[in-house]
This record gives C-alpha cells, sequence and structure tokens, in this order.
C-alpha cells in the first residue's frame, strides 16, 4: 500500500484553473497582442536568398509536376521526348500566370527540345551538375543577380531564380524542366507572407517571453527551491524543508513535498533499526550465510561464512555461487532437493558442514536470488560417532559387542547368500575361567579378558570381526575363508595363548569353528560353532574342534 502522501486530491487540477498564475497568463497574452505589432516594425528581417530560393524551388517543381502530367510517359522512350502542341501551350500559360521569364525542356540524354526563347533547340546540356544531379533525379537551383550572366552566357533585367526540375518514371530519367523565375515577383510574395507571418510570430514571442518572466518569478523559482530541496533529499539530507509560501499549485507543491519528506524521515529511520537488527543476527550468527541477487552475483557473505569455508568474500564473489563447496554439481543438487530431502553434509575445510541452499523465485516465477545456509556440525559428528562407537563396542576389552555381532553375522550371511563366497564362525572360551574369578578376584578376571582381546585385535585381519560375545567367550567373523584357513588361524591363536602369561598365570582357550554352506541359516552356523567348541572342553579343553552346519 503506498503512503498517504501519495494520494493527491483529485480536485486540485480543477482548483488549479481558478489560480492567479493561468489568470495572469491570459492577461498577459492579451496585452502581448497589442504590444508586439510595434516592436515588429523595428525587426530586421535576416537575409532571405536561401528562403526565396527554396520557395521558388518549390514553385519551380509544382509547374514541373503539373506540366510532366501532360506527358504521356508510356507512349514515349528515354531518347525520345516528345514535346505536344498542348503541352506548348501550357508552358506558355503558365509563364504567364507564374512571371516565369523563360522555360526549357531536355531530353535524357541532355539535349534541348523546347525553349519559349526561339533558336535555342538542340543544344546540348554538358554542365557537370546536369549529369550528377538532375539525372539523378535531384532538384538543382541558383540565384543569378541581373549582374550576372547565366551558364548559357544570357544576362536578365532582374534577379532570377534558375531551377532544373527531373522528369521521372519508375525510377527512371526521362529529362529535366529548366524554369526562370523572377525572382522581385517571388521576393514580394515572400516579403508578404514573411511580414505576416512576422506580426503573428513576434506577438505570440513577446507574449511567449513575457509570459516566462512571469512564470521564472513565479514558478521556476519556487520549483527550483523544491528541486534543490529534492537533490539535497536525495544525497540524505531529509530534514531539509522548503519555504510553504502562499495557497497555489505551487504552495500545495511545497507542502506536499514536506509531507513526502517527513515520511520518508520516519521511514528511513525505521528502515536503519530494521537494519541494524538484521546487521546483528548476520554478523553474530554461528551459521554461515551467503545469498545473490537475481543476476547470481553473490551480494552478502557473513563473517561466519568466511570462517566455515576459509574463503575472502572478494574471492566468493569471484569464483561465484556454484562454487563456494569448490563442487557446482553438488551445490546444484543440493538446490534442486531444497525442502524435499534432508540438509546435505559434507567434509569441507576440515569440517564437517551441513548446508542447505535453494534459489528463491517471486510470484512470477522470476529469479530473485539464490542463498546457502551452512553449519560446523563436526562437534557433533563427532560425539555421534562416539556414541555409535559406545553403542557397538564392549566397554571392557574394546572390542565389538554382541549386538553388532549379530548384525554383522546377518550382513555377511546375506552376502555369501548373494554372491556365493564363503565366510566362517568361530567361537572362543577361556579355559577354566571362573577359577580366575574366585582364586585371584575379578579384576584379575577381567585382565585376563583384556589380555585376550588384544592378542585377538593383533592376530586376526584388519577385514576379521573380533567381537566379545558374552562373559568369557568370544567370536570372530572371518568373511571370504576357507575352513582349512580358519583352522590354521585358531591354531596359531591358541598355541599364542598358551604361550602367554596374565600376571605370571597361565592361561589357555578352547576355539569351535564353522564355515558358511548354501542352505544353512544363521542359527545353523552359530549352533555348529558352538557344538564344536562343546566337543574340545570334552576332550579336556586347549584345542581347536570344526563342525559343519
Amino acid at each position: 500500500m503506498m503512503p498517504h502522501w501519495f494520494h493527491v486530491d483529485h480536485q486540485l487540477g480543477d482548483r488549479m484553473l481558478r489560480y492567479k498564475f493561468l489568470r495572469y497568463s491570459f492577461f498577459l497574452s492579451l496585452i502581448g497582442t497589442l504590444l508586439v505589432p510595434l516592436y515588429t516594425l523595428f525587426i530586421a528581417f535576416p537575409n532571405l536568398t536561401h528562403l526565396l530560393l527554396f520557395q521558388a524551388e518549390q514553385t519551380s517543381a509544382r509547374i514541373a509536376t503539373h506540366l510532366r502530367h501532360q506527358i504521356s510517359m508510356d507512349a514515349v522512350n528515354r531518347d525520345n521526348l516528345l514535346v505536344s502542341p498542348l503541352l506548348k501551350e501550357e508552358i506558355i500559360q503558365l509563364s504567364e500566370d507564374f512571371g516565369i521569364l523563360k522555360s526549357r525542356l531536355y531530353d535524357s540524354r541532355g539535349q534541348m527540345i523546347f525553349s519559349t526563347t526561339s533558336g535555342e533547340i538542340g543544344r546540348q546540356n554538358d554542365e557537370e551538375f546536369f549529369v550528377t544531379q538532375v539525372a539523378k533525379g535531384r532538384n538543382y537551383s541558383e540565384v543569378v543577380s541581373k549582374e550576372e550572366s547565366t551558364r548559357e552566357g544570357e544576362h536578365f533585367a532582374s534577379d532570377v531564380v534558375e531551377t532544373y526540375i527531373p522528369i521521372m518514371y519508375q525510377n527512371q530519367f526521362y529529362g529535366a524542366f529548366e524554369i526562370y523565375l523572377d525572382l522581385p515577383r517571388e521576393k514580394a510574395a515572400m516579403d508578404r507572407m514573411v511580414l505576416e507571418g512576422g506580426v503573428i510570430v513576434s506577438t505570440l514571442s513577446l507574449a511567449l517571453v513575457l509570459l516566462i518572466l512571469y512564470v521564472r518569478h513565479s514558478v521556476v523559482t519556487p520549483v527550483a527551491r523544491i528541486s534543490q530541496a529534492m537533490n539535497r533529499m536525495i544525497l540524505g539530507d531529509l530534514d531539509h524543508r522548503v519555504p510553504e509560501v502562499g495557497r497555489d499549485e505551487i504552495g500545495d507543491l511545497a507542502r506536499v513535498f514536506n509531507q513526502m519528506c517527513q515520511q520518508l524521515q520516519h521511514a528511513h529511520v525505521s528502515l536503519e533499526q530494521e537494519r541494524d537488527k538484521l546487521n546483528t543476527i548476520l554478523l553474530g550468527a554461528q551459521e554461515g550465510i551467503v545469498s545473490t541477487d537475481g543476476s547470481g552475483t553473490i551480494v552478502l557473505v557473513n563473517p561466519a561464512a568466511e570462517t566455515l569455508l576459509g574463503k575472502t568474500r572478494d574471492q566468493m564473489v569471484k569464483e561465484g555461487f556454484l562454487r563456494l563447496l569448490d563442487d557446482p554439481e553438488f551445490l546444484v543438487a543440493t538446490m534442486e532437493r531444497a525442502g524435499i530431502d534432508t540438509p546435505s553434509t559434507l567434509v569441507f575445510n576440515q569440517k564437517v558442514l551441513c548446508i542447505q541452499a535453494a534459489s528463491i523465485h517471486n510470484a512470477r516465477g522470476g529469479l530473485i536470488g539464490s542463498v546457502a545456509l551452512l553449519r560446523d556440525i563436526t562437534a557433533e559428528k563427532q560425539l555421534e560417532d562416539k556414541l555409535r562407537s559406545l553403542s557397538y563396542t564392549d566397554a571392557l576389552t574394546g572390542l565389538l559387542n554382541r549386538r553388532r555381532m549379530d548384525e554383522l553375522l546377518l550382513n555377511e550371511w546375506n552376502r555369501a547368500k548373494r554372491y556365493t563366497i564363503g565366510f566362517s564362525f568361530m567361537l572362543i572360551d577361556v579355559d577354566h575361567f571362573k577359577r580366575f574369578n574366585d582364586d585371584h578376584g575379578h579384576d584379575q578376571g577381567d585382565r585376563v579378558l583384556v589380555a585376550l582381546a588384544k592378542l585377538m585385535q593383533g592376530h586376526f585381519r584388519t577385514v576379521d570381526y573380533c567381537c566379545r560375545y558374552g562373559g568369557e567367550e568370544f567370536a570372530v567373523i572371518l568373511p571370504n575363508t576357507k575352513a582349512e584357513q580358519v583352522l590354521e588361524a585358531a591354531e596359531r591363536l591358541r598355541q599364542k595363548m598358551a604361550s602367554l602369561e596374565v600376571d605370571g598365570l597361565k592361561v589357555t582357550i578352547s576355539v569351535g569353528l564353522s564355515h558358511y554352506v548354501p542352505e544353512c541359516t544363521v542359527g545353523q552356523l552359530v549352533k555348529a560353532a558352538d557344538k564344536a567348541l562343546y566337543r574340545v572342553k570334552e576332550n579336556g579343553r586347549n584345542g581347536v574342534a570344526f563342525q559343519e552346519p
């Protein structure tokens, strides 16, 4: 909605007709009508040669055009232009009516085929202007004073205007009329026309001059003050006001301008307050903010964005919005998913960043600009990874816990079934573990478990999963293995443990193995390893056994 000071009184236009400005304009015009004729009598007219020349050329052109219609162009050719008796009579009559001193007619080759003066027919016109101008379809005129001779060497008793008018038909040159007009006769007619026109123009001019003087005093000066005030307003001076003099339209304009300045001043203060709020948010925000205008040029970068991206504002402006993360395709894909998918996450500048980006359009679909919001979630990701690790890790041994083992075992079983590859499962039990707890305390038992876990981590491959199965039992998932390989690895582990002392105590282990075969279930695989382990214990412990599912 427009501010109320933009709504001008609809009766202002009607009231203007009643103001003294227009009344005085009328009286000044009336006075000027009486005074200007006196002034016109003393005006020195400029040289009328060019004006007369133009007038004579126009008269000659009209005469030539009239005579041209007396010639049937369809019945002639360019090299044989015929002069009919009717045309001759018309030329003689026009010469009397318009004061033509002499008339001639040339064909397309420049040969004279008719003249009002006998004895001239047959002459050849070889003048350069005839070839370069008249034959090209352009008029040619010049003034010949009575003291001078024409190009043909003739003398006239008065000043004349010599004019050549080409005869053109379908853009072809057929010939030309040469007409000599009596200049004094034309000058007299011109003088009358100029005098009459001068009186009218002078009258209007004087009225206009007086009107301008009045307008300068009554309108221009006040408007100039308002214009100066507007320039000061443009430069930011909203405190300046113009004098509100009179009740006419200029006074109304001054009052409206002052009201406008006051409203702008209030709006400017409000905008400054909003700008300060926005700057506080942008400069104090921990999230990085980068935005562009409709052309894609970056126009806003807050300090947090410079810190998170490790780039200066000038560098970002130079590289462009799509290269904020040095990966235009990633940013475009993020903007296309705006409002549909979760925010994108990536590692950039040694930080884990969460980015949201979108293009903003107006109601007509036009692009207003684009914006990217960046948040450093490195600490959150580290905490998330730590929590995930805690949820999957046994607190005592640092190995994977039973829940994680169940997930990994199911994943390996699905992979083996899909790709027909083998994997093995191993159960490990500490022999006589209860004795360590009963004789040496639970702390000693815990140290035995930690020692075995450490030995397992150093013994198995990085692709194998070592888990604490529960209590003194451990489990190992060995992807992409054969049964013979796993038997050898289990035996080497058993031997290493048997040769190891924990706080001076000998510790042995029993190991049960099983290997994936098609059609077996996860439960059957675990149960087979458990049976193999039970068989080792029945045979005296400290051994390795294998059982197929």
